[in-house]
């Protein structure tokens, strides 16, 4: 058995059979039942930012016949699933994702909402 053993461990991508072995053990711990929740994190140009693709969006509405359209602002929206229990904790880690990565905080604002 130890041949065969050898000869799968050389056609799999990880270093050793032990570390196969390692990525089994961590793909059955993940089919647990982890509690999560979900988030959305909200990022729109601020006022006084041009916003060319919402004029765009604004000018082909038109010409789609949509009448009334008085403005269009674009802007962007993140569904997060977060591990845990704790919506004050999630809530602050999201806002310094946004903080950090999913806003341009110079120019964008964010707004973050846990929804379930």
């Amino acid at each position: 058995m130890k041949g065969a053993r050898s000869r799968i461990a050389s056609r799999l991508p990880f270093a050793s059979l032990g570390a196969y072995e390692d990525e089994l053990s961590t793909s059955r711990r993940s089919n647990r039942k982890i509690e999560a929740m979900k988030a959305r994190v909200t990022v729109t140009l601020k006022n006084g930012v041009l916003d060319p693709q919402g004029k765009a969006i604004e000018g082909a509405l038109g010409s789609l016949g949509f009448a009334g359209i008085a403005s269009v602002r674009q802007g962007k929206v993140f569904d997060i699933e977060v591990e845990g229990s704790d919506a004050a904790k999630a809530k602050a880690e999201l806002e310094a994702m946004a903080a950090k990565l999913l806003a341009n905080t110079v120019i964008e604002n964010y707004r973050v909402d846990i929804v379930g």
